[in-house]
């Protein structure tokens, strides 16, 4: 490629991920919900498709475990509609067994045409604050099978040659708890598609189609030699790991996900054969969802500047036996699979990516207690709570880096709600949410602080509970500790509190009552022992270690005025590391 050409191919490259990036801003900015507005747990991108498949060529950085999944979505809305597609329609879906995750990640997606044909496909997915079904809000841990997770939607026109369908829209907004948002959020979506369609026609118009797809192909080729060569540097082999999801909320523990990677060369294969079949409870993980859990695991760990597209997949191959609890068959529930299993799916990669490229892996996994409370504001409307702020935490250390932030890489995108708008737009007040010390995964490199919460709903609600990373807690990595494990207690007016061992469903919490969440920290990177005593003492200093953690877990000696005790320190680490001898 000449210097001119490849200019202009990131030209093109940096107009579509801006496009998706106005996208991303449209719907925060246009959205109803304070899971869209506030929260931010959507995401944007752009596709393309060729030999009638897609593949992702742009995207904005938003809740990245919904990535990867949105290019079956688009697969499936190409299989239904290849005959029947016409410039304006827009098409909504959320089946988990035709490209989806979780029925509450809802996709809308439009082809953008040239020359009468679609070349271009934006998408939006989106987590709805409900979806119908049994249980607001969606997470049912009663469910036998994916009808009692929601309303499934297979792929269908919401607008038809840009006339809304008023049908549909019906449709959705009756079997909807949250009406008064649902239409609004839909809206952002269907607007951010409209927008981008606009936008890329604007391009085409610019470079002309040919320019656009040899861009295209410019950087998605870029990517996969990027990846290819991370993947070279490793040393061949296989490297088993596994891991465990704490329950299915129906009565099995310990689920199993096991990965075997297999480096030869630039090329890397993923095979999860040995992982637990499906199982009765909706942590399972419908094969889109597994696969964009992958594809977090893989990128994390390449360089942070190789473009995010179809090439950073293009050497690997997955092994996913069907039937396991990571590609189940219909009709399983999935209702919390992005959450768990889908998390373990990402550990075990990363456990086993490990033992060939330690210096590239950290702690990813988002083992957190999900908290869902609904109930009436005084006009009789419904609201439904999915408590962002009390699972926040559980980031992980990497190499030369502690943990950072409230959310790992696989929410990468999700931002931390303002608690101030939280309690305008719910009768909920926020009465502590502050780091708790001694919770992280002690390493060279130490894991996020764990996180305490305490939320107070002001009238009688509903609020179920369901515990992960209790038993199996975030990983540490390269011999560094593991986190802390998760808490929850509901309580009383009166102060009252009952811990939830596994989950609570729809218990009924009177006016006053409270929610006290206690997320366990990120695991660590490396051995304890070689983490710098004074930057022990700097984290005791923070509150992040007491002095007694510090001793503990790191075998520094502090005195009273946090004064390393030099012999002392020395002493005590080195009778840990006779210990381990």
């Amino acid at each position: 490629m000449d210097k001119r050409s490849f200019v202009l191919s990131q030209v093109v490259a940096g107009s579509l991920n801006t496009i998706a990036d106005e996208m991303s801003a449209t719907v925060t900015r246009t959205a109803r919900s304070p899971v869209f507005n506030e929260a931010h747990d959507f995401t944007t991108a752009i596709f393309e498709m060729k030999d009638m498949k897609s593949r992702l060529v742009a995207q904005s950085p938003g809740c990245t475990l919904h990535l990867y999944a949105v290019a079956m979505a688009v697969d499936r809305a190409i299989d239904a509609f290849k005959y029947d597609l016409q410039p304006g329609d827009v098409i909504l879906a959320s089946d988990p067994y035709n490209g989806g995750t979780h029925i509450p990640d809802l996709v809308v997606i439009t082809p953008v045409f040239h020359d009468r044909k679609p070349v271009l496909f934006p998408a939006v997915r989106a987590h709805m604050g409900d979806v119908g079904g049994p249980v607001a809000g969606g997470y049912n841990p009663h469910a036998r099978d994916v009808w009692q997770d929601g309303l499934v939607m297979p792929p269908v026109k919401i607008v038809e040659r840009g006339e809304k369908r008023a049908d549909m829209f019906d449709l959705i907004v009756a079997n909807n708890r949250i009406a008064h948002w649902i239409n609004g959020d839909l809206d952002s979506m269907i607007g951010a598609c409209q927008l981008a369609s606009r936008r890329i026609g604007e391009l085409f118009d610019r470079y002309g189609l040919d320019t656009v797809r040899d861009a295209i192909q410019a950087n998605v080729d870029y990517s996969e030699r990027r990846v290819r060569a991370e993947i070279e540097s490793w040393a061949d082999g296989e490297y088993y790991a596994e891991t465990f999801v704490d329950h299915d909320y129906q009565g099995q523990r310990d689920v199993k996900i096991a990965c075997k990677a297999i480096v030869r060369g630039s090329d890397l294969t993923l095979d999860f054969t040995g992982t637990d079949p499906q199982v009765k409870g909706f942590i399972n993980s419908p094969i889109a969802n597994t696969m964009s859990f992958i594809f977090i695991g893989l990128t994390t760990c390449c360089d942070e500047d190789i473009p995010i597209n179809e090439g950073c997949m293009a050497p690997v191959t997955v092994i996913a036996p069907e039937g396991t609890v990571i590609n189940p068959r219909r009709p399983a529930p999935v209702g919390t699979c992005t959450c768990s299993a889908g998390a373990e799916v990402t550990e075990a990669v990363l456990l086993a990516l490990a033992q060939c490229a330690p210096k590239r892996v950290g702690v990813n996994a988002h083992k957190m207690p999900l908290v869902m409370s609904y109930g009436s504001y005084e006009d009789e409307r419904m609201w439904v709570f999915l408590n962002f702020i009390g699972f926040t935490g559980g980031a992980g250390a990497a190499y030369e880096t502690d943990g950072w932030g409230l959310y790992p890489p696989l929410m990468t995108g999700v931002i931390l709600p303002s608690i101030e708008m939280t309690e305008i737009q719910y009768p909920t007040r926020i009465l502590k949410h502050e780091y708790v010390a001694d919770q992280t995964g002690a390493g060279r490199w130490r894991g996020t602080p764990g996180l305490e919460t305490i939320t107070q709903h002001l009238v009688p609600n509903q609020t179920s509970v369901m515990m992960e990373g209790v038993r199996h807690t975030a990983k540490g990595m390269v011999g560094g500790e593991h986190g802390a494990s998760n808490r929850v207690y509901l309580a009383t007016p009166e102060g009252a509190e009952t811990e939830i061992p596994e989950y609570a469903f729809m218990h009924p919490l009177e006016a006053g009552g409270a929610i006290r969440t206690i997320r366990g920290g990120g695991g660590g990177w490396g051995d304890a022992m070689e983490r710098a005593p004074e930057t022990v003492r700097e984290d005791v200093i923070d509150g992040y270690v007491t002095r007694e953690g510090a001793l503990a877990d790191y075998g520094v000696v502090l005195g009273e005025d946090l004064v390393i005790d030099v012999a002392a320190t020395g002493a005590a680490r080195a009778a840990r590391l006779a210990r381990a001898a």
